[in-house]
């Protein structure tokens, strides 16, 4: 393997994570090194979907109120399923913690780290905040004041709050104005 390969996998310090001492840092209990090092080998990308490079600001939540930690991060890239991180330092994360990005705030489980960089994964939906209820309560009252259409355009700025029903309604509410509209014009529905 070449000595770049070698530094993608292991970081810029040839380690896997702040504490790793023998290259195992997964929550699965293998040996993240030589899993990488095979999936370089064989060519091929080990996640379901691929990544999209990002470049956005996020907050991790460690802990329970009044005691909890709040650290800045960078997203660098992200799946429907997960993110990866970079803390800018090294941080020993727990298992799992919520994170708060601009459109929600997620319950992530640590994936895996490398130097200053940490992978998570998705578990469930966005978590409906005290903010998150307050920004449907406005939608909502932008479909009162505005319409469905402009109610949509907003869920869909949104990501309907990743909850696949919302998405559902608004897309069928959507496509029901469309159809009465052309029916009342006398247009043909797209």
């Amino acid at each position: 393997m070449r000595e770049d390969q070698k530094q993608r996998i292991n970081g810029p310090n040839g380690t896997n994570g702040p504490n790793a001492t023998n290259g195992t840092d997964r929550t699965d209990g293998t040996d993240g090194l030589a899993a990488a090092e095979s999936g370089i080998a064989m060519g091929r990308e080990r996640r379901a979907t691929n990544r999209v490079p990002v470049l956005k600001s996020a907050r991790l939540i460690v802990g329970a109120d009044p005691n909890s930690y709040v650290y800045d991060c960078l997203v660098l890239d992200e799946t429907p399923n997960g993110l990866m991180i970079d803390l800018g330092a090294l941080v020993d994360l727990p298992a799992e913690f919520t994170i708060r990005l601009q459109g929600g705030t997620y319950l992530v489980r640590k994936c895996w780290s490398a130097g200053t960089k940490t992978g998570l994964h998705f578990e469930g939906n966005q978590i409906i905040t005290k903010e998150t209820a307050s920004r449907m309560i406005k939608i909502a009252e932008i479909m009162h004041d505005q319409g469905v259409a402009a109610a949509c355009a907003t869920l869909r700025g949104a990501r309907y709050f990743d909850q696949d029903e919302l998405r559902r309604a608004a897309e069928a509410a959507e496509a029901a104005c469309l159809r009465l509209e052309a029916m009342l014009t006398g247009r043909q529905a797209v």
